[in-house]
């Protein structure tokens, strides 16, 4: 089951590159569509499954152009890599009407920075994360409450990684909090995730998941969605209304990782949580729940068994299966 959670909560890399430009579109997910046909929405799309995948110069022109023709004020575009077959994968994501504009933290502009040979440890592990996943070995053990690799390259940068975060998690937190630099921050907070549990260690994490940078919240939300699948414990520590708002983010990477951490939640069958959820989350869980890449949308899936009610045996069976049409019937 942590593999599967594993799934749920790391989102694919992005190459930075865009490597897989030779491949073609293999899924084309949205979110976001409240009140708009989804077949129009695919026929009206200038991209297609089975296109060579759009350069960012046209990715950029077409999201205007998107927008108009369905009516809403703003689309975003996001291209991703791989899938098993080694074809890419565009998430489009559409403004919701009348959503509260996210409040994110103001930049910091602390002086804090990590030592170089930890930000070194940090690029380290994006290439060779992205080497895992261009061999095909892409997948990760989230037994421990943190990230291991199944590519070994990359697991043995990740032991070194926790062993600096075990002896210096305060220098962390420090510049998880603080500094002005992007880089250093999203270092931090992946690295946090190999520290050993603590109150201010979570305070951190949560205050990032608002960070200004979209790859610090990545990265923040990501280690909570571990820790807590781990320790449903700190949960307590944990304000479930910032995830809920962040599931409404027109941001692929925000609703992907808030979806992860708010799994945990589900998973503690709280009632006053589950109506909490099913008031305010129902519309973006029930189209995550349906996006066609399992490993997205597992999460939403499992949210919403709980919330509908089904036990825990019910749920695996149907995510096997990809079959949510018992949840939506017993949601009704």
């Amino acid at each position: 089951m942590h593999k599967m959670v594993a799934l749920a909560a790391v989102a694919w890399v992005v190459c930075s590159s865009l490597a897989a430009q030779d491949r073609s579109i293999g899924i084309i997910d949205f979110y976001g569509y409240s009140g708009l046909d989804l077949d129009h929405l695919r026929a009206t799309l200038p991209f297609h499954e089975g296109d060579a995948p759009p350069s960012r110069q046209r990715l950029a022109e077409a999201r205007g152009v998107f927008a108009r023709a369905i009516g809403r004020r703003r689309v975003q575009f996001t291209l991703t890599c791989c899938l098993p077959d080694g074809k890419t994968m565009l998430d489009v994501g559409i403004e919701e009407p009348g959503t509260p504009q996210l409040n994110f933290n103001p930049p910091p502009d602390g002086d804090n920075r990590l030592p170089l040979g930890i930000l070194k440890l940090y690029q380290d592990h994006e290439r060779e994360i992205a080497a895992g996943i261009r061999l095909g070995v892409g997948g990760d053990d989230m037994s421990h409450g943190y990230r291991l690799s199944d590519y070994e390259p990359a697991r043995a940068v990740e032991f070194q990684i926790r062993d600096y975060a075990r002896a210096n998690p305060a220098v962390l937190i420090a510049v998880l909090n603080s500094s002005a630099d992007d880089l250093h921050r999203i270092a931090a907070a992946q690295a946090l995730g190999y520290a050993a549990i603590s109150s201010p260690q979570i305070s951190a994490l949560v205050h990032a998941s608002l960070d200004p940078n979209k790859d610090v919240r990545d990265n923040a939300i990501q280690v909570l969605a571990a820790l807590a699948a781990f320790d449903p414990k700190i949960l307590v520590e944990i304000p479930l209304d910032s995830y809920i708002a962040l599931l409404h983010s027109i941001d692929f990477f925000d609703r992907n990782k808030a979806c992860a951490l708010i799994e945990p939640f589900a998973r503690s069958r709280d009632a006053k949580v589950l109506g909490v959820l099913r008031a305010r989350a129902l519309t973006p869980l029930l189209e995550m729940a349906q996006w066609k890449i399992s490993g997205h949308a597992l999460c939403a899936f499992e949210s919403l068994g709980r919330i509908a009610g089904l036990d825990e045996n019910q749920i695996a069976q149907l995510a096997l299966k990809q079959d949510i049409k018992p949840i939506l019937q017993a949601l009704h």
